[in-house]
């Protein structure tokens, strides 16, 4: 997937067994985007910070979680990094804030963000596509998906 000079490579995939709690899953998540420039670590501390302050928003489906904050906060670089889990990691006690799949944002401005959120979107709405993802044992194998 290309967007606005971003292009999703294997270096902004991970696979994981666990992770201990959800702001490790936030920081492990968002390593390919801070160690690739596209953000600065404040815009990491700013991720967890939202979730601290308004909840479990970030969880937008089933298993399925999309870090992000503000533009502002440290966005440099429009992309995003995904991470698989194998075991969930959970937001907060309810059933439905457990998570196997982040994919965090860094989105510079609005109109990049509705983007990157729309096609995002159109892949994980696809049940096929979803189920591939979650099945997924490679990086390659996501990659596929997403290209």
């Amino acid at each position: 997937m290309k967007l606005e000079g971003f292009e999703l490579t294997r270096d902004f995939i991970q696979l994981e067994k666990e992770i201990t709690n959800w702001e490790e899953a936030i920081i492990k998540s968002s390593a390919p985007l801070l160690k690739g420039g596209l953000i600065e670590q404040s815009y990491i501390d700013a991720m967890i910070g939202s979730v601290k302050e308004y909840g479990p928003y970030i969880v937008i489906a089933p298993n399925i979680a999309l870090p992000h904050a503000r533009p502002e906060t440290g966005s440099k670089l429009v992309g995003f990094s995904i991470l698989k889990l194998e075991k969930p990691v959970a937001f907060s006690p309810e059933e439905e804030h457990k998570v196997l799949l982040l994919i965090a944002l860094s989105c510079v401005e609005a109109s990049t963000h509705i983007e990157m959120l729309q096609a995002i979107v159109t892949i994980l709405s696809d049940e096929e596509k979803k189920n591939a993802i979650f099945n997924a044992v490679t990086a390659d194998e996501i990659l596929e998906v997403f290209n």
